[in-house]
C-alpha cells in the first residue's frame, strides 16, 4: 500500500464529497447523508488552510534562519577581532579570564 500525497488526499476528499452530493439517492440505504459530504469538504478546506499557514511559517523560518546566521557571523567576527586585541595587549596567562583557550 503506497502513501498518498497531501494534495492527493485533499483531492480525494473533495471528489468523495462531490460524489456523495451527486449520487446521494444511491447511498441512502448505506447511511451516507449530506452532512458527510459537508464534513469531507470542511476537512479539505481546513487542510488547505493549515497547509497554507504551514508554508507561510516555513518562509518565515527561512528568513529568521538567515537573519540568525548573519548575526552569528557578525558576532564571531567581532569576537575574533576583540580576541586578537586581547592577545596582543595581555600576557598569555591572563587569556583564560577572557575565555581564550587557544595558545599563540
Amino acid at each position: 500500500m503506497s502513501t498518498v500525497s497531501f494534495s492527493q488526499q485533499v483531492s480525494d476528499l473533495r471528489t468523495m464529497a462531490s460524489g456523495i452530493t451527486t449520487r446521494l439517492d444511491d447511498l441512502t440505504g448505506s447511511g451516507v447523508v449530506p452532512a458527510d459530504s459537508a464534513a469531507l469538504n470542511a476537512f479539505a478546506d481546513e487542510l488547505d488552510a493549515l497547509n497554507a499557514e504551514q508554508e507561510d511559517l516555513k518562509a518565515q523560518l527561512k528568513t529568521k534562519t538567515k537573519e540568525l546566521n548573519d548575526k552569528l557571523k557578525q558576532a564571531k567576527a567581532k569576537q575574533s577581532n576583540v580576541s586578537k586585541r586581547i592577545k596582543l595587549s595581555t600576557p598569555q596567562e591572563h587569556w583564560k579570564a577572557f575565555g581564550i583557550t587557544v595558545t599563540r
